[in-house]
């Protein structure tokens, strides 16, 4: 950890700098351009966002503007402190959002994901109930009852449980404040009082991750 933020400033600023000069070939390739070395640009990107350790990067059509990135972490916490880090020293532009973190998704709740033997699964969460119980640190656990993950291994269960969650909160807030998901395919009586429909899942005062 404290290698990565050596010199982390200029890094940074040697990013965005790079962003900028990089901007009209990142359009072109979602444009589909074909005068675009797709390989090429990705590699790119990779190479500059693992410059600053073990993160993951997404771009894509924006909620608000023409296209989004984000940074993420990929569920670090100590990650989570550069990956805003890098936002916050993000440029104005006009067609950009950016996020330190995955955002919450809307209609996460429906998805298909492989299995320990790489088949691919349907997952229908609409139907889930959730509990939240405190643990010693004030973070909190997600228990997710699923009644209809019987097709899954419990492995995927999990994944499939975290996915939701994720969705739901965005990753900033799943890392700050989620101790960790539990899937089962029952709750307990006493949980079920405090139950809601998972799609009601918030937690309060958490942020989207980003900068537009």
């Amino acid at each position: 950890m404290q290698q990565e933020l050596v010199n982390i400033d200029a890094r940074i600023k040697s990013f965005w700098q790079w962003f900028i000069g990089m901007e009209d070939n990142i359009r072109e390739y979602f444009e589909e351009e074909e005068m675009v070395d797709k390989s090429a640009l990705i590699e790119s990107i990779n190479n500059r966002v693992l410059d600053f350790g073990l993160f993951a990067w997404e771009i894509g059509p924006g909620a608000s503007r023409s296209f989004y990135l984000t940074i993420s972490p990929n569920g670090d916490k100590q990650r989570l402190r550069i990956s805003r880090l890098i936002i916050e020293g993000a440029p104005d532009l006009p067609d950009w959002e950016f996020y330190y973190a995955r955002p919450a998704v809307a209609g996460g709740l429906q998805f298909t994901l492989y299995d320990d033997f790489m088949v691919e699964r349907e997952v229908d969460a609409s139907p889930w109930k959730y509990v939240l119980l405190k643990k010693q640190d004030e973070r909190l656990e997600v228990v997710l009852e699923a009644p209809n993950v019987h097709h899954l291994d419990p492995d995927t269960q999990l994944i499939a449980g975290e996915r939701v969650v994720n969705s739901l909160l965005g990753e900033a807030a799943v890392i700050e404040n989620i101790h960790r998901v539990r899937v089962v395919e029952e709750l307990d009586p006493e949980q079920r009082e405090d139950s809601a429909p998972v799609a009601e899942l918030r937690l309060e005062g958490r942020g989207e991750g980003g900068k537009e």
